[in-house]
């Protein structure tokens, strides 16, 4: 590399995982374009981290089926663009240097340890991380470990190079997070990118994570604004389609439920009801930086503390788990069946129509969840209890403890808040901006960058079964026995397909 010569970079890891390859490629290609067609520098990932968020456990043959579609996939940049180049990152490269662990602020720590679990929250739908078993401390050491060095190799190389832009997978995870410090600390402009609905929607960003509350109001009053004269009729398309489960920018979670149905034992209460909307919280529990002003309360401890209040006087209550809670760790799945002898628990599989238990309710009581969105577009008043995506949206009684909630139901200081916020996220998912132009979304599990397709060959793909199968079993996921047929389908083929 030039010294005097400036370019841009990419980290080109998680290859083995579509789309997450063809988003990179596409996305690159955008910064690339952008920026005067400077030199792009692909680093990928050859072997050289202890864990990561696609291959865990380490294995060699998902390793394989990475290095051979990141090869691929960076030929067809090549073809395109043909200012580029590829190094690769071998694992002596991060691991043959001592690093000094003093040389890391506690922010730094703090941001590498959340990615770390976020990564492994992900994998096993876990929040609290005391629970790991010795299997999972070792992975949580070796990509913690990872971390750390992949933050310093990328250190010392922004120190001998001039480097513009760095492109990195969503910024969340612990392959990512360290390359978001890096950056920040060598004032090297970061741009984040993903995908919604299994790659149908590409998403991006420029020194903020996504998952950032600014980012989510900012994006949605841009959008917003300019679509104004037409956001009433774009909130009433995306209200209808979540109340007929068609999915817009999401999973349809709900189409399982039966339209209008409520279980009887809830239609059988006599006092007002309540209803309270959880969610699997593990993503926004290990945000950072982004969330760091926000204290997220432990969901169930805070319904215990409802129940048992004085508000039990005056209403009735009702926990409504979400669908896709139905793969939580099953410690904490545990932990709502214990509920379940409290109070009424509608557990994931439930029929009853989330819409007509908002309609049926007097109020709702929300963490976390867009459920808070539709509840408030229904004019149904709701309290919320600390952060979510959509607090800067005004459609929410915000408060930031329990016993807040308690005090402002229980003497009616809540009300019903303006639609117009409801209405502002709804245009911003209906005629949200993002798009690569090199990028295509086939079909569900299959995509391409350049019009060109990046799989793996089959006898990689074989070759992989055994390590994956593994990975499965030990997360406890029996979804691979219950979808056997896409997952087969997706090994002959070579797609990514996702169970709605």
């Amino acid at each position: 590399m030039t010294k005097n010569k400036s370019f841009n970079i990419s980290y080109l890891n998680l290859a083995a995982q579509s789309p997450s390859l063809e988003l990179n490629l596409a996305f690159s290609e955008k910064i690339h374009l952008e920026n005067n067609r400077d030199k792009h520098v692909f680093f990928m990932c050859d072997r050289a981290l202890k864990s990561c968020s696609v291959n865990v456990f380490n294995k060699k043959s998902i390793c394989n089926i990475c290095t051979h579609k990141a090869k691929k996939g960076f030929k067809e940049f090549k073809k395109r663009n043909p200012k580029s180049e590829l190094i690769h990152i071998k694992r002596s490269d991060l691991f043959n240097k001592e690093i000094n662990y003093n040389n890391f602020s506690d922010d730094q720590n703090n941001e590498f340890l959340l990615g770390v679990h976020s990564t492994i929250g992900s994998q096993l739908r876990l929040e609290n991380m005391d629970l790991l078993n010795n299997r999972w401390k070792k992975v949580k050491e070796r990509m913690l470990e990872s971390s750390y060095a992949l933050y310093s190799y990328f250190d010392s190389f922004f120190t001998t190079n001039k480097v513009n832009n760095f492109v990195i997978f969503n910024g969340r995870l612990s392959c990512g997070r360290p390359l978001i410090e890096v950056s920040k600390k060598n004032s090297v402009n970061f741009h984040l990118f993903d995908a919604a609905l299994n790659g149908k929607v590409p998403m991006y960003s420029t020194n903020e994570m996504f998952h950032s509350i600014e980012f989510e109001k900012r994006n949605s009053l841009i959008t917003y604004l300019k679509w104004f004269k037409d956001s009433r009729s774009l909130a009433e398309q995306y209200f209808y389609t979540k109340i007929n489960r068609v999915e817009v920018d999401d999973f349809a979670y709900t189409k399982n439920q039966i339209s209008g149905h409520i279980d009887e034992t809830i239609k059988e209460l006599k006092k007002p009801l309540i209803s309270i909307f959880v969610s699997s919280d593990d993503e926004y529990r290990f945000i950072g930086l982004d969330w760091g002003d926000y204290y997220i309360l432990d969901q169930i401890d805070s319904i215990r503390k409802l129940i048992n209040s004085k508000l039990s006087e005056k209403f009735d209550f009702v926990v409504k788990m979400h669908p896709n809670q139905k793969n939580i760790h099953k410690s904490i799945m545990e932990r709502y069946k214990l509920l379940a002898n409290e109070v009424n628990v509608l557990f994931p599989e439930s029929y009853t129509d989330s819409y007509a238990l908002i309609k049926h309710s007097e109020l709702i009581v929300n963490f976390c969840s867009s459920i808070s969105r539709e509840a408030n577009y229904m004019r149904k008043p709701v309290v919320q209890i600390g952060p979510s995506l959509y607090m800067k949206f005004l459609i929410a009684n915000l408060v930031d403890s329990t016993d807040e909630a308690i005090d402002l139901i229980y003497h009616k200081k809540y009300k019903i808040m303006p639609i117009r916020g409801s209405i502002i996220s709804f245009t911003y998912e209906m005629k949200s901006s993002f798009a690569l132009k090199a990028y295509d979304f086939i079909e569900d599990g299959v995509y391409t960058y350049g019009g060109k397709s990046c799989r793996a060959p089959l006898y990689l793909r074989l070759i992989a079964v055994p390590a994956k199968l593994y990975v499965h079993i030990i997360k406890g996921n029996l979804d691979i026995l219950y979808n056997f047929g896409m997952y087969l389908r997706n090994l002959i083929f070579g797609q990514t397909k996702v169970k709605r």
